[in-house]
């Protein structure tokens, strides 16, 4: 009977874990709002999640501020070039859908796929950039290489953790309710996701160079 009231019951561990997922999406929100804040917001962040998957957690606030701050400038001067990137394909995007290329219509095709991959893969190596950036200690350069190799690696795997993130954007095509869902789970819980597939890639380094 005390198991049941006990706070190491699964059912208490559970609550605490969508707890901590409910704040720290609250959190990374709030530090996303100036935009050229995203990069280090996300990988502080992954840097929360990586620890409750590998079960190394604690609090919430204090490892993600502190790493907010810790991975500023690194974070930041990759999320800002490829914000910037970003911004103008989906502006392309925008000018294919009012009708640019109508009367061009394969070069509308070809222009809408082309730009849907690179934009694609800019958004997956950005994930394993913030994850690689949270968890090791390493210069920008060795971390964008690192994130380009395992991009590459473990492309099915990467095109699921693309799937992911933008799971909860489709979402909300779908009905405005899911706005709702963005708010509470948007973020940390996709994030959650990818880090139970990315942790198991660090484990896997991690053993392999201390061998």
């Amino acid at each position: 009977m005390n198991d049941i009231f006990s706070m190491d019951n699964a059912f208490f561990r559970f609550v605490g874990k969508v707890t901590d997922l409910v704040w720290l999406n609250i959190l990374t929100l709030i530090c996303c709002i100036p935009i050229f804040t995203m990069g280090a917001a996300i990988s502080a962040m992954y840097h929360v999640l990586i620890k409750m998957v590998l079960r190394e957690e604690g609090s919430v606030t204090k490892p993600f501020f502190k790493e907010f701050k810790g991975n500023f400038k690194k974070a930041t001067m990759v999320w800002v070039p490829a914000l910037l990137v970003l911004l103008a394909m989906f502006g392309n995007i925008y000018l294919i859908y009012q009708g640019i290329l109508d009367p061009y219509p394969k070069l509308r095709i070809v222009a809408g796929v082309s730009i849907g991959i690179i934009a694609g893969a800019i958004i997956i190596f950005l994930n394993y950039y913030f994850a690689l950036l949270a968890r090791y200690e390493n210069e920008v350069k060795q971390v964008m290489k690192n994130a380009l190799l395992m991009m590459m690696a473990y492309l099915p795997r990467s095109l699921c953790i693309l799937a992911i993130l933008l799971f909860p954007l489709a979402l909300m095509t779908l009905s405005d309710y899911f706005l709702i869902f963005w708010f509470i789970y948007g973020l940390s819980f996709p994030g959650y996701v990818n880090a139970m597939m990315l942790g198991g890639l660090f484990t896997k380094t991690e053993e392999a160079s201390s061998n």
